[in-house]
């Protein structure tokens, strides 16, 4: 195959893996936003705790699941840089009109996305620093997991931390959604609209829904 093939298929195989992987992290916010509301009601929390924690290979899915997030991002800034050299400084001689219409537009919610992922991955490891590496402290916790959340997230620059990281996470997978089935070359007059729709409502579910968590904790407890 030639140079220009080889490069082709490179790009057309970087898409797949961006577009898979963002679609893999969005199945996994669900599940992990799905387990973290638990907290509203007493004692359900530390149940949902002590059943993760008891799956075997937990260390090594902990492990893929965060590999599978910076080779995410790092391949979404890794696009955003290469495109951006290829346009060269004769974009920005391109009207307003026509950036929002054409590729301009769709380079400016690469760096979004790009920015938003990196702010992200910064959280990712305020929270692993929290929680992942502070797992022998919770268990001897008395109220276990769920009284170290209250605890944690009561202290207000890290609930605001929290509830913005949210944010910007329910956002992330309404983009997400929409690049991860495009990257993917699935496209369907029909379908992709509710894809769509339901990717919308889902980043608001998500994003409101773990954002909540440490407002709540701020203000309640």
């Amino acid at each position: 195959m030639s140079a220009p093939g080889n490069a082709m298929m490179s790009t057309v195989v970087r898409k797949w893996i961006v577009g898979l992987s963002g679609l893999a992290l969005v199945g996994f916010l669900v599940g992990h936003m799905a387990g973290n509301v638990l907290i509203y009601k007493e004692g359900a929390m530390n149940a949902y705790a002590k059943g993760l924690h008891e799956i075997a290979l937990l260390p090594l899915i902990e492990i893929g699941l965060l590999l599978m997030f910076i080779l995410h991002i790092g391949l979404v800034i890794g696009h955003v840089l290469q495109s951006n050299k290829a346009r060269g400084p004769s974009t920005y001689n391109v009207s307003a009109s026509k950036r929002k219409e054409g590729g301009m537009f769709e380079l400016i919610s690469a760096k979004a996305m790009a920015i938003s992922g990196i702010i992200v991955l910064a959280f990712l490891v305020v929270h692993i620093l929290d929680f992942r590496l502070q797992r022998e402290e919770i268990e001897g916790v008395a109220g276990g997991v769920e009284a170290y959340t209250k605890t944690t997230l009561a202290v207000g620059w890290k609930a605001i931390l929290y509830a913005v990281a949210s944010l910007l996470v329910g956002w992330h997978i309404f983009r997400g959604i929409q690049s991860g089935f495009r990257s993917i070359g699935f496209y369907h007059a029909k379908y992709t609209p509710v894809i769509h729709k339901a990717g919308r409502a889902l980043s608001v579910i998500v994003g409101l829904g773990f954002a909540s968590i440490p407002l709540w904790i701020l203000f309640t407890q």
